[in-house]
């Protein structure tokens, strides 16, 4: 794990001293976990984004499809000049390949590499890997990765700790997993070593062998497979810190659940368990009277059948905060606040998960004409010790529906900002968000701040771009502070025939640092896919 500190000097960030020794990025990789199958496949969405946020006029992509084993299948080059849509489908992939229809039932890795003579900044591209079928559609942003050179190793496993931080759901239709491809690196009988936390903080210990794992291997592991979930967590929901040992890739690992009677799946990532992590580089200070220790502004979905949670998991430094909620409307206008909802002291109790309800903490605090307004959550945490927050905030934003052939929700894993005054010196920002073309897509909006008295709207300019040619929608809006623009495309007959039933993105630019973006698509079934966008 590299420190926060040296993520945001490695990144450029806003403020911050670039290092006499920094290496710039000329290779800028991604590797995916793909399936294909008669009941599902998978694509990765990107856009042209070089061109635009970099100012790079042209970028080489490198793409490779590898099997199960780490076979190489195909490689293929791709010049990318346009800042158009884009997407690689691995049903069209492997129609190029020997294979061709015999694999149709195709478990693999697709890796992409983008090399360009200019610095490209970060080491891993904006890329969203999406699996999809009738029933569903699952997305999230680019995960592992195999390591540029060795400088870019030594940085990334500068700590080893374990990954967790997503949902585990341990009833019968449910099969819970995680999924990643090797590096270079062989490994012969791979010891994982797991801990499960339940919804009463207890914490379950154990570890299993995986079979061999050669280099460039794809490894999609069940954890039912190796753990029996209905003793551990009685048909409840938990989650899991895996303990491994692989090195020379980055081991963000694809996680989720797989819907078993209807041939669906869930995907989020895992990220770094921070909660034995309390050097000086796993705390942030805050002086500053101006900012909230640490805030994020979300969306809320709360319509009927559709509900909105919050998961706290157990992996961060060990710290002791409280948190407040302040809800909006669409405009803007804040509704309520709900102060000092909880208490947290993770170092009395460090294994700590636990889902906030926004539908209950609505309910008990809000009439039903008020609850209708709300749109929007500005989930606000105080420390105490303002020396003592930790850098690593990451929770899981549970969007689903009730009522419906299945209850398959998002478990998007998303940061929460903390007080950085250097912030407020960005005129603006950039930001791009994929479009997807399922039955119900969503693409929000936000203009949330973690600033106490924060009253600056948002100049919005959105582009919209296509797959089929590099022509563009151009669109302004306005945003309040606190408000939001929720783009449906079902409901936006020009958007919708621009698109022509295919992927799609959108680009914000705004002349505030503040705006945010996500995605989400509603599938009659039940299930709900999303993930923030970049």
């Amino acid at each position: 794990m590299k420190s926060y500190h040296k993520h945001l000097e490695s990144t450029m960030a806003a403020g911050e001293t670039v290092s006499l020794t920094r290496r710039p990025v000329f290779r800028s990789s991604a590797i995916f976990p793909v399936l294909h199958s008669a009941h599902y496949s998978s694509r990765v969405l990107f856009m042209g984004y070089w061109l635009l946020k970099r100012r790079i006029p042209e970028v080489q992509m490198l793409v490779t499809l590898r099997g199960e084993e780490g076979p190489v299948l195909l490689r293929k080059s791709l010049l990318i000049t346009e800042p158009k849509a884009f997407a690689l489908r691995v049903g069209d992939l492997l129609a190029e390949t020997a294979l061709g229809s015999t694999g149709a039932n195709f478990t693999g890795s697709l890796e992409l590499e983008i090399f360009a003579t200019r610095d490209l900044v970060y080491p891993y591209p904006a890329f969203v890997l999406n699996y999809y079928g009738d029933e569903f559609m699952a997305s999230v942003h680019t995960t592992g990765r195999v390591y540029n050179d060795i400088e870019d190793l030594q940085e990334n496993e500068d700590k080893i700790v374990p990954e967790c931080g997503f949902d585990i759901l341990s009833a019968e239709e449910y099969a819970p997993f995680f999924a990643f491809v090797n590096g270079v690196y062989t490994y012969d009988n791979p010891l994982i070593k797991w801990t499960i936390v339940d919804e009463h903080d207890w914490a379950h210990h154990g570890e299993f062998v995986l079979p061999p794992v050669p280099a460039y291997a794809t490894r999609f592991v069940k954890l039912r497979d190796y753990i029996d979930l209905g003793a551990v967590l009685r048909g409840g929901k938990g989650t899991i810190k895996l303990h491994h040992q692989f090195r020379g890739f980055f081991p963000r690992f694809v996680a989720g659940n797989f819907e078993q009677h209807r041939h669906a799946l869930s995907i989020t990532h895992t990220y770094y368990d921070s909660s034995a992590v309390t050097d000086a580089g796993a705390y942030w200070g805050n002086a500053d009277e101006r900012f909230h220790d640490s805030a994020v502004f979300a969306p809320l979905f709360m319509g009927e059948g559709e509900y909105t949670q919050l998961v706290f998991y157990p992996i961060y430094s060990p710290s002791a905060f409280g948190i407040s909620l302040e809800f909006y409307d669409e405009g803007g206008r804040r509704v309520g606040t709900v102060r000092d909802w909880r208490h947290l002291d993770l170092h009395a109790t460090p294994d700590q998960f636990f889902t906030l309800s926004f539908n209950e903490v609505i309910a008990q605090h809000f009439t039903p004409e008020q609850a209708k307004q709300l749109r929007g959550v500005n989930i606000v945490k105080h420390w105490p010790n303002r020396e003592q927050i930790p850098t690593r905030l990451k929770f899981g934003l549970n969007i689903g529906r009730t009522g419906r052939a299945m209850n398959l929700p998002t478990n998007v894993c998303f940061n929460s900002q903390i007080a950085n005054a250097k912030v407020l010196t960005k005129p603006g920002t950039f930001k791009w968000s994929p479009i997807l073309d399922g039955d119900h897509s969503v693409v929000v909006i936000l203009n949330g701040s973690p600033l106490k008295e924060y009253a600056t709207p948002a100049n919005l300019q959105l582009s919209f771009y296509r797959e089929a040619d590099n022509q563009t929608l151009e669109r302004a809006a306005l945003l309040p502070p606190f408000g939001q623009l929720r783009i449906e495309v079902n409901q936006d007959v020009e958007l919708k025939e621009f698109l022509g039933g295919h992927p799609g993105w959108v680009t914000i630019q705004a002349d505030n640092p503040f705006v945010t973006s996500w995605y989400f698509d509603f599938n009659e079934s039940g299930a709900v896919g999303g993930d923030h966008a970049f």
